[in-house]
């Protein structure tokens, strides 16, 4: 127990801090724009009137409003901030630089890290929210080789384009659970060996369990990022355990 306890902030004991584009579509637990996701607290912070098209054609004209918001999390005492879409890769270290904390901005960045453990014959299947959008560079600023990769995306989901591209506001949750195994279903019939699925897109995380029940594969994503991090702030005191088992020896 501290002997003291520091003020500064409003509101205590919130981990992540997450960025949300300024849209109001249904969103399911899954997605890292529900909290009931993760098992600690977050914070949320809309950017109000930030372009999606920024992303997709990767411009920084509006990156300062992404800042702003970021850094209004970190002031409100969070431990680290995430992004909730994957084309924020361009703009990593942009945004991380401007922070005092980290900065997690696309689920592309554990594309290199995944395949560093794979065979160097099985490939990372990568589920994006349409092919059209995802550029070279937003692959090149994550580090991911295109060779490593069979990309698919939800191009043929008439549930996703409603929802997430036109922002409806009624989710069939059957109708988009198809719509991401038939994308992953896409990229087993490729012809490569796929040893890993990432998906870019937050709004298919939901889905991830049933990805990995079908296919038999390691399925990672912005949630699974968001995790890592949070684990690294978890204190976690073995030296209880390693003293009982050293008595249990003796």
């Amino acid at each position: 127990m501290p002997r003291f306890v520091f003020g500064g902030t409003t509101n205590y004991g919130q981990v992540a801090g997450i960025l949300m584009l300024d849209s109001a579509i249904p969103r399911l637990p899954g997605d890292p724009g529900h909290a009931a996701t993760f098992d600690f607290a977050v914070r949320y912070e809309v950017m109000r009137d930030f372009p999606f098209k920024d992303l997709v054609e990767i411009r920084g004209d509006h990156i300062d409003q992404v800042i702003n918001a970021a850094i209004a999390l970190q002031v409100a005492g969070v431990n680290f901030v995430a992004a909730d879409c994957g084309l924020f890769s361009p703009f990593q270290k942009h945004i991380a630089d401007a922070l005092t904390i980290p900065f997690i901005g696309s689920a592309l960045n554990l594309v290199p890290l995944v395949a560093s453990f794979l065979p160097g014959h099985q490939k990372i299947g990568l589920i994006t929210g349409d092919t059209r959008l995802l550029k070279s560079p937003h692959l090149e600023a994550a580090g991911a080789d295109p060779d490593r990769l069979v990309i698919r995306g939800m191009e043929k989901s008439e549930e996703f384009n409603k929802v997430v591209i036109n922002r409806g506001q009624r989710l069939d949750p059957e109708a988009m659970q198809a719509g991401v195994l038939s994308a992953a279903e896409d990229l087993f019939r490729s012809g490569e060996t796929i040893g890993a699925v990432v998906l870019e897109c937050t709004n298919l995380i939901t889905f991830r369990s049933d990805i990995q029940q079908q296919f038999n594969v390691p399925v990672f994503d912005l949630v699974s990022l968001i995790e890592f991090f949070a684990d690294g702030y978890c204190f976690r005191n073995f030296a209880s355990r390693y003293l009982t088992a050293d008595r249990n020896k003796r």
